[in-house]
């Protein structure tokens, strides 16, 4: 993928995730004062954040094996 189209892609990804974060937690902490308990959106909350997390690391580490192959490649 060029890396002209990444760069967006990546801020976008960021930004909705940002939004899911801020919904979920606001819904879970005016849940917790509503009815003493948070529900199930602290643990979708976490879902997403760890699927989040294992996706940026997946890629990043894509990205850095691209980055060896192609210098790799100039080198020879």
């Amino acid at each position: 993928m060029l890396s002209s189209n990444k760069k967006p892609q990546d801020k976008s990804t960021t930004f909705g995730f940002l939004f899911y974060f801020i919904a979920l937690l606001g819904w879970s902490i005016y849940d917790f004062f509503v009815t003493g308990t948070t529900g199930w959106q602290v643990p979708i909350l976490f879902l997403g954040f760890a699927i989040y997390l294992w996706s940026k690391v997946f890629y990043q580490q894509r990205k850095i094996k691209e980055t060896v192959k192609e210098s790799e490649l100039k080198l020879k």
